[in-house]
């Protein structure tokens, strides 16, 4: 069978960003903090999943802020329910993004334990880490940006890390067991202001990253600005979000998913594959099938997010921890978001199968993009049929020679050189 002929395609996208993080996060954050807050006191600073950049170096300016102070600062994982719900997983991802008790010179309290600190207005019980309970003061640091499971006034960020990261498996499974009754930013907002009304949280650290996964923005808020705040800086991470160059296309391969980079392992605001519990459906950009190649090393087999795709390779099938990716679907509601797509013993099989199921389209008419993953989307591959109106699209800086899709001695698919 003969497949589509692709081209390398370059977008750029507006790219404000951070000089000087170090000096950024010391500055914001002493202006918010005053050394009354700090000295003498054990502060906890929270550390997230998702794969921010430059975040280990953030979190050794933070601790060096903190010490300047007289505090006496440690890290606690707030990832909810990743790392399979364990310790020991907890400190994996952190360890695979250079944050260890060895490089940040600071213990990092990976307990799962919780305490229940009272209900919210809707009777829900609000749990968050004891390790946070525990302390004097809490920093919650996290990039704010769309999320992958809703949309609203606030989606990922702060908010979301104080209401199921902090609150560990036990903060996960009483949020996502809620949404069906209310929205998911209506829990956000209201369990987080029972955390917020307990006076444990000293400050929130806001990244906003552009389109090159750079640091665009970092903000310290104090406590009771944090809600309204949040949702401004929302509004500016969605005008920062990259996107591909088409509404339409019949295929869109994904060379890898992985939970550092994204909720769902596969961005839907940029692939328009979006879902709720027991189905999903086709936002913009409508594509027809979606393959995605492999998973990262970080999500340690954590696959959520490739029944988002149609197909798949043996070779992200063989990397899936069952225990780890079912805990977190289970626990989230979305199974089918893992839900394994059809595979085949070789891409180059999968290929063809996913060819064949788009209908008797000649290969110089396949509408076809390709990218490393949902987070780099300033390099990508488009088919021969897609360069007419790529060739005037505002993103697009500049389009290569057509070439061949290439397969090694395995009939692997090669990965994507950006």
């Amino acid at each position: 069978m003969k497949f589509p002929r692709i081209a390398k395609i370059d977008q750029t996208f507006p790219k404000p960003f951070v000089e000087s993080t170090e000096q950024e996060i010391s500055d914001s954050f002493n202006s918010i903090v005053s050394t009354e807050k700090i000295s003498g006191n054990r502060i906890a600073i929270t550390a997230g999943s998702r794969g921010i950049s430059g975040m280990a170096d953030m979190l050794k300016t933070l601790i060096k802020t903190i010490r300047q102070k007289g505090g006496d600062p440690f890290i606690i994982p707030a990832m909810g329910s990743h790392g399979g719900a364990t310790p020991e997983g907890q400190l994996h991802i952190l360890s695979d993004y250079g944050i260890t008790p060895e490089t940040m010179g600071v213990p990092i309290l990976a307990s799962m334990e919780t305490v229940c600190i009272g209900e919210t207005v809707d009777s829900l019980p609000v749990n968050i880490a004891k390790t946070a309970f525990d302390a004097d003061g809490v920093v919650v640091i996290n990039r704010i940006k769309p999320h992958t499971d809703f949309t609203g006034e606030v989606e990922s960020g702060l908010m979301k890390m104080i209401t199921v990261g902090m609150g560990k498996i036990d903060g996960a499974k009483t949020f996502h067991s809620r949404t069906v009754g209310h929205s998911y930013d209506y829990l956000v907002q209201t369990i987080a202001r029972k955390v917020l009304a307990t006076g444990k949280i000293l400050c929130g650290i806001a990244i906003i990253e552009n389109a090159y996964h750079q640091t665009a923005t970092i903000e310290a808020i104090s406590p009771n600005n944090i809600e309204l705040r949040e949702k401004e800086l929302l509004l500016y991470s969605k005008k920062l979000m990259p996107s591909l160059p088409v509404e339409k296309a019949d295929i869109l391969i994904i060379d890898r998913l992985g939970k550092n980079i994204s909720g769902v392992g596969i961005d839907p605001n940029i692939t328009g594959r979006r879902y709720r519990i027991n189905h999903h459906w086709p936002d913009n950009p409508n594509i027809t099938r979606l393959a995605v190649m492999d998973i990262t090393p970080e999500s340690m087999g954590n696959a959520v997010g490739v029944g988002l795709a149609d197909f798949c390779s043996s070779t992200l099938v063989n990397k899936i921890d069952k225990r780890i990716t079912y805990l977190n679907a289970v626990t989230s509601r979305n199974t089918i978001c893992s839900n394994i797509p059809l595979h085949f013993d070789t891409d180059h099989e999968m290929m063809e199968q996913m060819l064949i199921s788009i209908g008797d389209i000649p290969p110089e008419e396949v509408r076809l993009l390709r990218i490393r993953d949902t987070l780099s989307l300033i390099c990508i591959e488009a088919s021969e049929a897609l360069l007419p109106e790529l060739k005037n699209h505002p993103n697009v800086s500049a389009i290569s020679e057509l070439y061949d899709m290439e397969f090694d001695e395995n009939q692997k698919l090669i990965p994507i050189k950006i």
